[in-house]
């Protein structure tokens, strides 16, 4: 089954896109992705998808269920990542009508969270990989600099739109990154490998590969979301200062 609660954020014509292309289907017994960079559904929960109800216990997705089993308070997942506590089968009828959830700010926040370690990630990739492919002989700075512009220009333009919107997030809302730590309650070794929806992406993509490949380095050097999430925050203050200079 392929649920639109599991998402991935993506930039498109500058604005920030929730999708599930590419993330694999699921079946009763599977893992989830309960917790994300950017989403926190909790452990246990239930999603609202097509008129059905499905559970989810302890990241697992064990069942459909009819709406007179719901338990409450019930902790409600529906569209792409909307999250409610429902207290009484008397609210079930009006969840349809609810546009906006709980902790959409934060949301928002870990959207773009993700998005800049992900640009981030894929031009020092390039950058790299321009480097050790040239040689010494033609390592001259004219070519070098219009062979990185050529090939990272893009993304360098979309990873200065989503810090540019991260910024304006965070002062325009002075306390949300305190919120979104709450929110997303991370544990002291939940790491970014660990937190990665990449894994639930179908094998043969480029997200599934890029899971594969940092299988390989994450492990051995964990990076935590809260030191990343400062020193962005840092990152996005100084080039604001730089600008208004």
């Amino acid at each position: 089954m392929k649920f639109e609660c599991f998402y991935c954020p993506t930039l498109q014509d500058g604005n920030v896109v929730r999708n599930n292309d590419g993330i694999k289907k699921f079946s009763y017994g599977d893992i989830v992705p309960s917790k994300t960079l950017f989403y926190n559904y909790g452990k246990n929960f239930a999603i609202y998808q097509g008129g059905d109800f499905f559970v989810v216990e302890d990241s697992v997705l064990k069942k459909s269920i009819k709406p007179d089993d719901l338990k409450y308070p019930l902790k409600l997942v529906f569209n792409k990542g909307t999250q409610l506590t429902i207290f009484s089968s008397k609210d079930l009828p009006s969840v349809r009508l609810l546009l906006k959830g709980e902790n959409e700010l934060e949301k928002e926040l870990g959207d773009l969270f993700y998005l800049s370690i992900v640009l981030n990630r894929k031009i020092k990739s390039i950058q790299y990989k321009v480097m050790s492919e040239l040689t010494n002989s033609a390592r001259d700075a004219n070519y070098m600099n219009s062979t990185l512009d050529s090939q990272t220009g893009d993304l360098l333009d979309e990873l200065k739109e989503v810090e540019s919107k991260f910024y304006t997030i965070t002062i325009n809302n002075p306390g949300l990154k305190e919120n979104y730590l709450n929110y997303m309650n991370f544990g002291n070794k939940e790491d970014l490998f660990e937190l990665s929806i990449n894994k639930y992406f179908e094998e043969g993509t480029e997200q599934y590969k890029d899971y594969q490949l940092q299988n390989l380095v994450w492990e051995s050097r964990p990076i935590f979301p809260k030191f990343k999430l400062d020193n962005l925050i840092s990152s996005c203050n100084y080039k604001k200062f730089q600008e208004a200079d």
